[in-house]
Parts: C-alpha cells; structure tokens; sequence
C-alpha cells in the first residue's frame, strides 16, 4: 500500500511539474512575441515592461549595450525595420530563469541606399521572473554567415 501511495504522489508531481513548465514555456512564448511587435512598432511602453532595468544586450553589431540611465535609450529603437520575426526553437526552464533560443529574421532600411535589407541571425534571450514579472535582462544575437 505504501508503495501505491509513494508511486501516486510521485506521479502526480511529475504531472503537475510538467504541466507548469508547459505553462511558463508558452508565457515565454508569448513574450517573445510581444518583444518582437514592440521593437517592430518601436512600442516603448511595452518595451519598458518588458525590459530589466539592467537589460544588456551582446548585438549583432558586436557591441555590448548596457543600461543606461533611461533603459530605452537602444540601439534597436534608432533603426526603422519593415519586417521582424522571430522563431523560438527551443526554451530551457531553471526556477526564475528561462533562456529562449532561435532564429529571428529582420528586414531594415539602409542608412545609405534608402533600400531593404534582410538579415537572418540566430538569438539568445535569457528572461527572469522579478517580483513576479517576467523581465528579459540579457540578448545576445549574431548574423548568420552567408
């Protein structure tokens, strides 16, 4: 009886545990989403939200942008895109962190030509749940070779 007991409650765990993870993964999910329109419309309201006040960022430019004074003062907000989309491959979950990997595509204006151009890039973001929020605090993103 006592190993039916242990055998249940084990299982009921695990299922609950799963189940919970199913849950935070398609937040983040959601989030990701979420960051990818408010960069696209340059939503600083959402972003700010969004964002850690200590959010850094490794960018494709090879630059490592740190928080300043006003956390929406970035790099990303100065470009005008046309196109961004972004495909989660993987989220790996640890207590209050959850790291999201992927493919992000981003189609931009030159600065010179006044003509677009796509680059594809792969991305890693890396959220924290602060005061019951999810916070993304780290990104680093580099362009795919051709």
């Amino acid at each position: 009886m006592k190993k039916i007991i242990i055998t249940s409650c084990l299982f009921f765990f695990g299922y609950y545990l799963s189940a919970q993870n199913a849950t935070v993964e398609t937040e983040i999910r959601n989030l990701e989403q979420t960051e990818v329109q408010a960069v696209l419309h340059k939503d600083t309201m959402t972003l700010k939200k969004l964002w850690d006040k200590d959010y850094i960022v490794n960018n494709p430019e090879n630059k490592i942008i740190l928080a300043e004074q006003n956390s929406i003062n970035r790099p990303v907000l100065q470009k005008q895109r046309t196109d961004f989309s972004r495909e989660v491959e993987k989220i790996l979950l640890n207590g209050d962190i959850a790291i999201s990997m992927g493919k992000e595509i981003v189609t931009s204006m030159t600065d010179s030509s006044k003509s677009e151009k796509t680059i594809v890039r792969r991305y890693t973001n890396i959220w924290m749940k602060k005061d019951g929020l999810w916070k993304l605090v780290a990104r680093h993103a580099n362009k795919i070779c051709q």
